[in-house]
């Protein structure tokens, strides 16, 4: 009696398998991951997901009148590190695409705050865009590097995410000189 219980328990386990293994594959592939699970390209797009997160926070919670405050006068302002942030965003993107953009001198003439996020937001859908373009093989593609040096492609997601968050720090340290708490630790207060 048991061992018949045991046998519907396991032929009841496999097609509850079998029926979400084929609803998996009917998914349209625009629900599903673009890099598998064990591709050096998923923890680098959530990463670089998490990266872009924090510092579209960051610049919505500082409020207009505060886009100019420098710590000291020998830095950039919050505004100068967000149009340096907009630049290197596409310059970094722009070589895994292998498209030319122009230089970051483009952007030096944004005023406003509305400007400002509209414009970061667009860096990063174009980063978005190179996303969905790229693969595996892509990505490991040997491309000039600075100097003429030969590099992998996605080096370039590497150089952009540490630059994103070197200057993320920087502008947590910004918002804390103005009493205002950076949004990644309001949310854990």
């Amino acid at each position: 009696m048991i061992k018949n219980v045991f046998m519907r328990a396991v032929a009841a386990a496999a097609l509850a398998l079998l029926w979400a293994a084929s609803a998996v594959a009917q998914t349209p592939p625009a629900t599903q991951p673009k890099f598998p699970a064990t591709s050096f390209l998923t923890p680098t797009k959530a990463t670089w997901e998490s990266t872009r997160g924090l510092v579209l926070g960051i610049a919505e919670a500082i409020p207009e009148d505060k886009y100019d405050f420098k710590p000291t006068p020998a830095v950039r302002s919050f505004r100068e590190v967000l149009i340096h942030l907009i630049g290197e965003n596409y310059f970094f993107f722009s070589k895994v695409s292998g498209e030319s953009l122009g230089g970051p001198e483009r952007f030096s003439n944004l005023k406003t705050r509305a400007e400002m996020l509209k414009t970061l937001r667009e860096s990063y859908d174009y980063d978005a865009k190179v996303w969905d373009g790229l693969t595996e093989e892509k990505a490991l593609e040997m491309v000039a590097g600075r100097g003429g040096q030969q590099v992998q492609r996605w080096s370039f997601i590497l150089g952009a995410i540490q630059d994103n968050m070197n200057h993320y720090g920087n502008l947590v340290v910004y918002l804390r000189l103005n009493g205002i708490v950076p949004p990644r630790s309001a949310a854990r207060n």
